[in-house]
């Protein structure tokens, strides 16, 4: 799950360009991009994913094949936070500047964030950039830095998981396979987002 939200991050960096010159665009803040579209690009992100490692699984026998409901799990995840992207970045960058020691110790990247977007969240255009400019820069450093872009990742499923997930499951009282623990951040980060 975590591999495909970081794919669809390096797809937005990229124009929704794949290494095969086919287009998936999967920004939710492109006007001319319909959210059905979207949501559908990000399924073929998970169903893509999916495949591979069925395929890797048929011919190793260390690696499982996802079963159906693993699969509709990883599937409603991708959809689920790509879809939302844009608000729940908004949310973790306001959340890693809620927590002053993030910036102290300039732990923004640990969390998938630039400082610039940061400071922009905080000044608007008085930090000395505009939100293109910030964008544009958090376009480079998602297609430069995989480790940016897995953390980044990994931050936007726990908010997905915690926000929009589990309150959504409990009040239909239902489960999804592998349940919705958040056991892939440790405990700085799980502090930070507030995801408990």
């Amino acid at each position: 799950t975590i591999n495909c939200i970081a794919e669809a991050l390096l797809l937005r960096a990229k124009g929704g360009k794949r290494g095969d010159d086919t287009v998936i665009d999967i920004d939710i803040g492109k006007k001319d991009v319909q959210p059905l579209q979207i949501a559908m690009n990000a399924g073929t992100i998970a169903f893509d994913a999916i495949k591979q490692r069925n395929n890797a699984a048929a011919m190793d026998e260390t690696t499982d094949i996802f079963n159906p409901g693993e699969a509709q799990t990883i599937s409603g995840r991708v959809v689920g936070v790509v879809t939302r992207m844009r608000d729940l970045e908004q949310t973790l960058i306001e959340k890693v500047n809620e927590a002053n020691w993030v910036t102290k110790y300039g732990e923004e990247e640990s969390f998938g964030v630039l400082k610039g977007e940061c400071r922009f969240a905080k000044t608007g255009e008085e930090s000395g950039n505009t939100a293109e400019e910030v964008e544009k820069e958090l376009s480079e450093m998602l297609k430069l830095n995989p480790l940016l872009r897995m953390n980044r990742a990994e931050c936007l499923l726990a908010l997905f998981i915690a926000s929009v997930e589990q309150p959504t499951l409990e009040k239909i009282g239902q489960t999804v396979s592998g349940g919705s623990m958040i056991d892939f951040v440790d405990g700085d980060r799980i502090e930070v987002l507030g995801v408990a």
